[in-house]
């Protein structure tokens, strides 16, 4: 009896061990079957690898594009014929339009004019060269220079005399010299010079009816630019001469 005692004193230890083992696998497997489970995606290592970590932008980018083929180079354009040069001659002349130095259309103008084409390097000079000469061309341009700064003088000049004209009309000073006429104020001053003066012109004022029509032949003369309805053409070449500030 005494022996069972002791032999059931020394097994209820190692039970309860064996049950608390027990109940901690049971623990752990509930708590494994509870928890969710990993997916492995596309693009992303397993747990425990060394790769980078998943980017999810990484799976909306676009595939590479191919590498655009090599450029060809392009041909070497052919020489026009005289038919399209005389065609191109005809199509600049009824535009209005200047050929650009040294071409055809250019030469045939020079022809027309009687001048010379500038000669190629190393061809003996022509009777016009000294005419179109670097010194000649300075000299011209600068005269051209002179001239319409001379021109805008003489404008000024001449509103400033008319003014003062108008000053002296209106005061009075030139009753003196009154002619008789039968075109208005008219003042005689001597050597057969005649000073008239006369009415500015008409201007006149429309109802809103002709504005509006007005407004609609704008509207249709830009339509017709724009669709191709309208023809136009160049009027002549000029030059745009200014002084350097």
């Amino acid at each position: 009896m005494w022996g069972f005692a002791f032999h059931l004193l020394f097994a209820i230890p190692s039970m309860t061990r064996t049950t608390s083992n027990s109940h901690r696998s049971s623990r752990r497997a509930r708590a494994k079957a509870a928890a969710p489970a990993q997916v492995h995606l596309p693009g992303r290592s397993k747990p425990g690898a060394s790769e980078a970590p998943f980017q999810p932008h990484a799976l909306l980018a676009p595939a590479a594009e191919p590498p655009a083929p090599a450029a060809m180079a392009p041909e070497p354009a052919a020489e026009p014929t005289e038919a399209e040069m005389a065609l191109t001659a005809e199509l600049m002349r009824e535009l209005g339009m200047e050929p650009a130095p040294c071409t055809p259309e250019a030469h045939a103008l020079l022809a027309e004019a009687g001048i010379s084409p500038k000669p190629a390097p190393g061809e003996p000079l022509g009777p016009d060269d000294e005419r179109f000469s670097p010194i000649a061309i300075g000299h011209l341009t600068h005269r051209l220079l002179d001239v319409k700064r001379f021109l805008e003088q003489l404008t000024a000049e001449q509103k400033q005399l008319h003014d003062t004209l108008r000053l002296a009309h209106l005061r009075g000073d030139l009753l003196h010299l009154l002619a008789p006429s039968s075109e208005g104020w008219c003042y005689q001053l001597g050597h057969g010079v005649l000073l008239t003066r006369r009415q500015g012109r008409k201007q006149w004022s429309y109802s809103a009816l002709w504005a509006d029509l007005e407004a609609q032949l704008k509207a249709r003369q830009t339509y017709e630019q724009a669709t191709g309805e309208a023809t136009w053409r160049h009027g002549a070449a000029y030059w745009d001469l200014r002084g350097m500030k």
